[in-house]
């Protein structure tokens, strides 16, 4: 899982991922800020004039997903997350060609997170999975107990973090550690190169960029 050639279907970009708290926003300012890349991802700070996916995003935790199987259907809660995945496959299409151009977790963390909570809609998710692929993913791997850590244990986490149990470290933990391997079986053929995430950032900033073969610009 260390190539990095290109798949034949991408448009040329590439996708960070990482489990909770893996550091990804950190890594993905700093190829912003200082080396040029354009970032496509749902965070406020990238949505620019996308006020629709900034208020999809905030509302679906809270009034979509936690009434999951309950008031709503599991259909129906990824129907309000579907605009926010499609957002990133219109982004990605749009600033096609771009030669520093990465996207934050693409469809595959959150369709994964989605499969592992209980929340399932088979036909949305195939449609995910046509989308164009990256030439290749990054991979931050974060030990579950550091990821632990820096959410101020558990002081900083929504409820898409964890596993709604009684002990909430034991289903934070839990997530955290199932997240690798779904999320990497949902990247399927893709190269994956895998970087340690619990570095400090400044050595994990320098391994990506080693990756990309960006310069300081």
């Amino acid at each position: 899982m260390n190539e990095t050639t290109s798949a034949p279907d991408s448009l040329g970009f590439w996708t960070l991922l990482g489990s909770d708290f893996a550091g990804k926003s950190t890594v993905l300012n700093t190829l912003h800020d200082d080396h040029g890349w354009r970032v496509v991802s749902y965070d406020d700070r990238y949505l620019g004039d996308h006020p629709l996916i900034s208020q999809l995003r905030q509302h679906w935790i809270d009034d979509a997903f936690v009434w999951s199987g309950k008031r709503y259907s599991p259909e129906l809660v990824l129907s309000v997350l579907h605009p926010i995945v499609l957002h990133l496959r219109d982004e990605l299409t749009r600033f096609a060609g771009y030669e520093r151009l990465i996207v934050d977790s693409y469809f595959y963390k959150l369709l994964a997170k989605c499969r592992l909570l209980g929340v399932e809609h088979e036909p949305i998710f195939s449609y995910w999975r046509s989308f164009p692929r990256p030439r290749g993913v990054l991979y931050l791997d974060v030990p579950p107990e550091v990821a632990w850590t820096r959410s101020a244990q558990g002081s900083r986490l929504n409820p898409f973090e964890y596993h709604a149990v009684p002990d909430l470290p034991g289903g934070f933990l839990r997530l955290q550690s199932e997240m690798r391997s779904a999320v990497l079986e949902e990247v399927g053929s893709v190269p994956v190169t895998v970087v340690d995430g619990a570095a400090d950032p400044e050595t994990v900033v320098a391994k990506v960029l080693a990756v990309l073969g960006t310069e300081a610009m």
